[in-house]
């Protein structure tokens, strides 16, 4: 009575443990290249996130305020109405407006006013740039003067 039962030699039952192993090491070599993927797309779209909200927020701020000076010294955009104030201050990794921190690396290229570049003082128009690794990004805010700012020029 010899009965032979049907089954898988030692060899056959390591083959199929390696390729499975093999495979299996393929699938999380893939995850890990999809997550670091996925990771630099989450930070290119936060940093495009806060850049289109600077961008909105000065655009406004630009147009209803009607005293704006910059200061040089202290790297602080002052911007005035008869009510009310905001202040800008800018550094190297972000951008402080009163109490919110706006995480954006934004510089100051350029600084005008009346068509004519200025260091400091009273201005009407800045020219923005982004520092990015293939190209640099820029944006140019300005507003229209009225008859107020130059009657109160001097007491400002």
């Amino acid at each position: 009575m010899n009965k032979k039962i049907k089954s898988f030699t030692l060899s056959e039952l390591l083959v199929a443990m390696i390729i499975t192993l093999i495979v299996v090491g393929l699938a999380f070599t893939v995850l890990n290249l999809v997550k670091k993927q996925i990771h630099t797309i989450q930070m290119n779209y936060n940093r495009t996130t806060e850049l289109a909200f600077f961008k909105q927020r000065i655009w406004l701020d630009f147009n209803n305020y009607s005293h704006i000076n910059f200061d040089s010294k202290s790297n602080q955009l002052i911007l005035k109405s008869e009510t009310d104030s905001v202040f800008y201050n800018f550094n190297q990794e972000y951008i402080l407006r009163n109490t919110d921190t706006l995480k954006t690396k934004v510089q100051i290229e350029k600084l005008c006013f009346e068509g004519t570049n200025v260091n400091s003082g009273t201005i009407d128009a800045i020219s923005f740039i982004e520092k990015k690794e293939a190209s640099d990004s820029h944006f140019f805010v300005f507003k229209k003067n009225d008859a107020t700012l130059f009657m109160n020029q001097d007491g400002f």
